[in-house]
């Protein structure tokens, strides 16, 4: 083997290991910058602010004023589902990889639909990011347990309005469709709708994973929480709650 081609050896691994090492440090740093963010926004929901804007809940006029796109914070008891919620109606996935700062994030931040409205959606879908460290929605698909499901039944999104409760409906793994694929689009209902609402308790029905035993009937408003999965190319598992307070 001649000295050139263990040269070019030599410079080829140097610079793939510096490659993996400036990738590891780019993710580290990554890591470092979204958890400070997180933090920040923790430390602001709750925050008192003087004067505050008009219509917005105590809770959320210091996030509020720090960014007008929030509009809640959802939470499940003892899981990682715990974090502000914005919504940027006019802009399509703003949040699919942004921070609550306008940065960029591979996690990006929790997000209500484009299309829908707050105050008169019968259906509010948020999406998150399936992290593998658990963070945004990584720990959803815990929902695939029926006994996990049942001992974490509770949701509570709390807005800029008001808080809501939610109670555990279903857990389902399901798909994105094409445009010319038939069946029922679960990211396209998001109320107004009564033909719709009845495909989206009969898509439920058909799908969920198990009985929770909570019925569907006409005038419920609903919530789903919506995530990427792996069980097929498009996956996506969601979870479907029934507001009851």
């Amino acid at each position: 083997m001649g000295k050139a081609f263990r040269f070019a050896v030599l410079i080829i691994s140097a610079v793939v290991f510096l490659t993996s090492v400036g990738i590891l440090l780019y993710y580290w740093h990554q890591d470092r910058s979204d958890a400070s963010v997180r933090e920040q926004v923790a430390s602001l929901f709750g925050m008192a602010v003087e004067g505050g804007q008009e219509g917005i809940s105590p809770e959320f006029q210091a996030l509020y004023a720090a960014n007008p796109d929030t509009v809640g914070w959802v939470s499940i008891d003892d899981t990682n589902v715990n974090g502000v919620v914005m919504h940027a109606p006019d802009t399509v996935e703003k949040y699919l990889h942004t921070d609550f700062d306008g940065q960029y994030s591979a996690r990006g931040t929790l997000y209500v639909a484009e299309k829908n409205d707050l105050l008169t959606s019968d259906n509010i879908i948020i999406y998150g990011h399936h992290m593998n460290d658990g963070t945004m929605f990584g720990q959803l698909e815990l929902f695939q347990d029926p006994a996990y499901g049942a001992a974490h039944s509770t949701i509570v999104f709390d807005t800029i309005y008001g808080s809501r409760t939610y109670q555990l409906v279903a857990a389902i793994r399901t798909r994105v469709l094409a445009d010319w694929e038939p069946g029922f689009k679960y990211y396209e209902y998001t109320g107004h709708d009564d033909v719709q609402f009845w495909e989206y308790v009969d898509f439920i029905q058909n799908n969920r994973l198990y009985d929770t035993g909570v019925e569907l009937q006409a005038g419920d408003r609903l919530l789903t929480l919506s995530t990427c999965a792996y069980h097929e190319t498009d996956g996506r598992f969601i979870i479907i709650g029934k507001q009851i307070g």
